[in-house]
C-alpha cells in the first residue's frame, strides 16, 4: 500500500466535559505510524515525553490523504462544519469520524452525518440496522497500555487465585455483578486491589509515568498495571442496565415515567425468581478496562458480549478469551469457576492476550480502518 498522510482533528478546549483524553484517536495514530504512514494535526496532540516530542504535530497542510474527526472536535464545530455545502470538508477526500457513544443517543442520526464516508462508533448491536457508512469500533489498545503492561509481564510471577477488582467510576451493571461475585464465588473470591495513583509511587512532573497519567485525566497508573498481571482473574465488567422498551432516549424524563410498568414487571420476575433479564437491555459496555485485562496475564471476567448482541469489529469468545457472565446469572460462572483450575483459568488469560494482541493493537485498528473506508467507499 503507498503510503498515506493521514490527518487527524481534535478540539483542545472541550466545552461538554473535563475528559480530554483521545484514547481512539492516540491508538489510531499510533496505528498508522506502526503500518508506515504519516501522521498530522490540526493541533499538537498526544505529548511523548521519552522523546520530546508529539505523536501527532500540527500541520497547516490541506494536502492529506484521510481525514479522521473525534466525535468531541464535530459536537464542538458542528455549527462550522456542517454549513451549506460542507465548505470545511475537501470534497475529494474520505472524511471518517470516530465516535464513542451510543445508539441510544447517537450524534450520527442527523442528516449532516452522512457527508462522513465512514462512521466507526463503539456500542453497536448485531440485531440493530444502522447506516451503509458505519461501522463497529472499539477502544482498544494504544502503545503506552501495551508497554505499561509489558513492562510488569513476568510469566514466573505467583498470582492471587482471586477476581481483583478497580474501578475509577461505578455503573449499575457492575455495582450489581459485584455484589453477587461477593457473594457467590468462594472459590476465587472478589477482591478490591485500588491503587493511590501517583502519590503511591512517588512521580515527580518530570516522569514519563506522571506526564501520561496527567494526560489520560489520571488513568495511567503503574500500580493498577501492575495488579493485572499478579491476579489471576480480573473484572473487566462494564456498561448500563435499563428496561424495556428499546425505543426511549434513557435521558429523558418522560421515558422514565413510560418505563415505569416495565421496572414493576421486571422486579416481579425477579421475585419470583424468573428470567429477569428479557426484560432488560445493556448499552455502553466498551471500556478501557476490558482491553487492558485482556491484553494482561490476568484473565478477564466480563459480561458474555454475544448474549448480549453487541457488536465488535473481532468478537473474543467466552471461555477462550475470557469467562462471560450470561445475562445476570452470576451463580452460573461461580460454579463455572469452582470446576476450574488455576492453570486452566491462566491459558484462558493467555489467548486472550494473544486475541488482543492480534486484533485490538494499534496496528490491528489502523489495518482494520483502512479495510471499512474499501468498504464503504466501493
Amino acid at each position: 500500500m503507498p503510503r498515506l498522510t493521514a490527518k487527524f482533528f481534535v478540539t483542545p478546549v472541550y466545552p461538554y466535559g473535563k475528559d480530554r483524553y483521545y484514547h481512539e484517536i492516540v491508538a489510531l495514530a499510533e496505528g498508522f505510524q506502526e503500518l508506515g504512514h504519516r501522521v498530522i494535526g490540526n493541533v499538537n496532540y498526544w505529548q511523548i515525553p521519552e522523546v520530546s516530542s508529539y505523536l501527532i504535530p500540527e500541520d497547516d497542510e490541506s494536502d492529506f490523504d484521510i481525514a479522521v474527526y473525534d466525535y468531541r472536535y464535530v459536537t464542538s464545530f458542528a455549527h462550522l462544519l456542517f454549513r451549506h455545502g460542507y465548505p470545511n470538508f475537501r470534497k475529494d477526500r474520505p472524511h471518517i469520524l470516530l465516535d464513542r457513544n451510543d445508539w441510544i443517543s447517537p450524534i450520527w442520526l442527523d442528516k449532516p452525518y452522512e457527508r462522513f464516508e465512514l462512521i466507526a462508533s463503539g456500542n453497536l448491536y448485531r440485531n440493530v440496522k444502522y447506516r451503509r457508512n458505519m461501522r463497529p469500533w472499539a477502544m482498544g489498545l494504544t502503545s503506552r497500555i501495551m508497554r505499561a503492561i509489558d513492562r510488569f509481564y513476568k510469566e514466573d510471577e505467583p498470582q492471587d487465585p482471586v477476581i481483583g477488582s478497580n474501578s475509577r467510576t461505578d455503573n449499575n451493571v457492575r455495582s450489581r455483578l459485584h455484589a453477587a461475585l461477593s457473594e457467590q464465588s468462594k472459590c476465587y473470591p472478589l477482591k478490591p486491589c485500588l491503587s493511590s495513583g501517583h502519590a503511591g509511587w512517588k512521580a515527580d512532573a518530570k516522569d514519563p509515568d506522571y506526564i501520561y497519567w496527567k494526560q489520560t485525566t489520571e488513568r495511567h497508573d503503574p500500580d493498577y498495571f501492575h495488579a493485572l498481571n499478579r491476579h489471576l482473574l480480573f473484572s473487566a465488567i462494564c456498561g448500563y442496565f435499563e428496561y424495556r422498551p428499546l425505543l426511549y432516549q434513557p435521558y429523558s424524563f418522560l421515558d422514565k415515567i413510560r418505563r415505569r410498568p416495565f421496572i414493576w414487571g421486571s422486579k416481579i420476575a425477579n421475585g419470583l425468581g424468573l428470567d429477569e433479564a428479557s426484560k432488560q437491555f445493556l448499552f455502553q459496555h466498551d471500556s478501557f478496562r476490558f482491553y487492558e485485562v485482556l491484553y494482561s496475564r490476568a484473565c478477564p471476567i466480563q459480561i458474555d458480549l454475544q448474549d448480549w448482541n453487541f457488536w465488535m469489529p473481532a468478537m473474543p469468545a467466552d471461555g477462550a478469551h475470557y469467562l462471560g457472565i450470561k445475562r445476570f446469572d452470576v451463580r452460573g460462572l461461580a460454579d463455572r469457576l469452582a470446576g476450574m483450575s488455576p492453570q486452566e483459568i491462566s491459558e484462558i488469560g493467555r489467548k486472550g492476550r494473544m486475541f488482543a494482541k492480534d486484533h485490538y493493537s494499534p496496528a490491528a485498528q489502523a489495518a482494520r480502518l483502512l479495510e471499512y473506508l474499501k468498504e464503504t467507499t466501493s
